[in-house]
């Protein structure tokens, strides 16, 4: 079966002038005097609170914590209160803060760490360490604060448990409930958000999981995402503000954002992805969302902002690059950590470049198309449906759209070539030969105009595998044979299958390995004169291909040493078709007759085997089906061994 490799993702990677903006910096701070970590950089998250009217923003680093009065429209971007880590230096390659009333809580996930809490009430003068313990734990990756029911949780690090801390007393932090438990399993969790006790886990290779923690004691498990497209390690996320949707971060190079449809825990899928239009080993690290817009430190690629009003159609409205260094799909550094302050102004930090701070996000007119699938890679023949969204600020006199520049791998439709402000059109793609190229929709309503561009690529099913070894209808097969093929395309996989019937193999299939080479020697010993069916099935992005099925037949033996100076022999394939095999374990002394006789005593057949000789073919085509007696005689003795001839 042909299997279609389409995703229904966003992606816009060419934008009208206007449409998507580089963000403005208000300022930056960095001190080079901190030390790397063993990631590369000195700094890591950053977050931000309101505390007594003003907007404050701490950045984590190897040292510690740095706190900044970000207030007033010029603010001063140099720290005004410090607090150094439980344990300080390169190895510590992560520090995670997050607060709850006028408190600030911070973790590691190396070292001598412990869970610290510091009152920040004095702000903007001072703060204060208040509790600093490893009571609970030591190391941990991540934290988050469930802020209507004064819960902190605690994930990821050395210690592979999930943590419940209540904080009715934020100075002193209680354990409810530490997972997995009788009462709830759970794998690892490398992050996680909680909005009225429903918390979502991000569990690294394994998805998605969903639980109710209202009473840690009785945990319900609601939902879970195990699969889905473009999976990698599921990082972190962050609810939409109605609870319908969330926005998903892999961490893993080339894996888009993904905007997860979570109205029905029973049935939890993508709807969308959106990316930052770079390069292909693309990474995004942590999203923000703040009304309708969802702000992201998308690693090399620095600040990236999206407009998800309607989730299904996310669009890039606004960028800024904090990593000037060379883009790569094998290590990390640029943004870390983004936060919204409640102006709307954007907190970034980049892992080397310290903190990044911007005016808040306002997009321009939506004068744009936006598609519901980044990219095309689609088998020859198939068709590929998608929809498009056509901008809300175009104008009401109505859009134009056409396929104008579209590469001829494909051929097009929309369902309309008219549409008004805000409708979904409908388009279908057939792909009409292999390569790769682009999908260009042009949409103008006479006064503002946008290009989207799509990147196409084509496949087709590969060859089937020729067959070499063993030989089509060979009958002297070893009982472990070599098998051996060539395959016109060495990219696709391909396995090996044995069957026992030629006109229903699937099913009848006893054996079967996957390999990488065009060889594969059988170490399972197979039955002694018996008729096997084998094949190659190939498969590449257009799904599997099987070859052509060949036979073979085992040989069989039989043996003595009683007579003719012992000197054992095999006789094969037994029953015999067009011939029988004669081998004998060494060269012989003298002359042997050979006498063939049929089951009623009459001789048939009758040749002899010279001195020195050791294999003798005899050919048996010409003899009927049936049983016959093999008579072996020499001076020395003679042997009769019963065969059969069957066709």
């Amino acid at each position: 079966m042909k299997k279609l490799f389409y995703f229904f993702l966003i992606c816009i990677p060419f934008f009208a002038q206007g449409q998507a903006i580089e963000a403005t910096v208000i300022g930056r701070w960095d001190d080079e005097s901190i030390p790397e970590s063993i990631f590369g950089g000195p700094y890591q998250d950053v977050w931000g609170a309101v505390v007594n009217g003003r907007e404050i923003s701490i950045v984590t680093s190897t040292a510690g914590l740095h706190f900044f009065d970000l207030s007033g429209e010029t603010p001063n971007m140099e720290p005004v209160a410090f607090v150094p880590g439980a344990d300080q230096g390169t190895a510590i390659g992560w520090r995670d803060v997050k607060t709850y009333l006028h408190y600030a809580y911070a973790v590691s996930d190396a070292g001598a760490s412990t869970l610290q809490v510091i009152d920040m009430s004095g702000l903007p003068d001072a703060v204060e360490i208040v509790y600093d313990s490893d009571e609970f734990f030591a190391n941990r990756h991540n934290i988050f604060i469930d802020e209507a029911n004064a819960r902190l949780y605690a994930v990821g690090g050395f210690n592979e448990t999930l943590q419940i801390l209540s904080l009715d007393d934020p100075e002193q932090p209680e354990l409810m409930a530490s997972f997995p438990n009788d009462n709830l399993s759970v794998p690892y969790i490398h992050d996680l958000y909680v909005r009225d006790n429903i918390a979502y886990l991000n569990a690294a290779y394994l998805g998605l999981m969903v639980v109710d923690l209202s009473d840690p004691d009785n945990p319900e498990l609601l939902g879970t995402m195990t699969e889905y497209i473009e999976q990698g390690y599921n990082h972190s996320g962050w609810l939409s503000e109605d609870g319908q949707h969330y926005f998903l971060c892999d961490e893993t190079h080339g894996t888009d954002i993904k905007v997860v449809d979570v109205s029905d825990l029973s049935n939890i899928h993508v709807v969308s992805t959106m990316n930052a239009q770079s390069f292909p080993g693309q990474i995004a690290h942590n999203v923000y969302p703040y009304g309708n817009l969802l702000h992201v430190s998308y690693y090399f690629d620095g600040l990236q902002v999206f407009d998800v009003s309607n989730p299904r159609f996310p669009r890039k409205v606004a960028y800024y690059d904090t990593y000037e260094g060379p883009n790569s799909s094998f290590s990390y550094y640029g943004a870390w950590g983004v936060f919204v302050l409640p102006s709307g102004r954007v907190l970034v930090s980049d892992m080397a470049n310290g903190l990044f701070f911007y005016e808040a996000i306002e997009p321009l007119p939506y004068t744009s198309v936006t598609a519901n699938l980044a990219g095309i890679e689609a088998c020859v023949g198939e068709t590929v449906e998608f929809l498009i969204e056509v901008g809300t600020d175009f104008s009401s006199s109505g859009v134009t759209l056409n396929t104008d520049g579209t590469s001829p791998i494909l051929e097009i439709q929309l369902s309309s070539t008219q549409a008004m402000p805000g409708e979904v059109v409908q388009a279908h793609v057939t792909l009409l030969q292999t390569g790769a190229g682009y999908l260009v929709i042009n949409a103008t309503d006479g006064v503002s105009g946008s290009e989207l561009q799509l990147n196409v690529s084509s496949f087709e099913l590969t060859e089937p595998a020729l067959l070499t070894l063993p030989a089509d209808g060979a009958v002297d097969a070893p009982l472990r044979p070599l098998f051996r093929w060539e395959v016109p395309s060495n990219s696709a996989s391909k396995s090996i299958q044995i069957s026992t019937d030629p006109d229903d193999f699937e099913e009848n299939i006893f054996f079967e390995a996957a390999t990488l080479s065009q060889n594969f020697f059988l170490t399972e010993t197979l039955e002694e004169w018996t008729t096997y069916y084998w094949r190659v099935l190939t498969t590449s992005q257009c799904g599997d291909l099987p070859s052509s099925v060949f036979s073979f037949t085992t040989r069989g033996t039989v043996g003595t040493e009683a007579e003719i100076a012992g000197n054992g022999f095999q006789l094969y394939p037994n029953p015999a078709s067009g011939f029988l095999q004669i081998a004998f374990n060494q060269p012989l002394g003298e002359t042997l007759q050979v006498e063939c006789v049929a089951a009623n005593g009459q001789p048939v057949q009758s040749t002899r085997m010279d001195r020195y000789a050791q294999f003798l073919q005899l050919d048996t085509s010409g003899l009927p089906d049936g049983l016959y007696w093999l008579r072996l005689a020499n001076s020395k003795g003679a042997v009769s061994r019963k065969i059969i001839v069957q066709r």
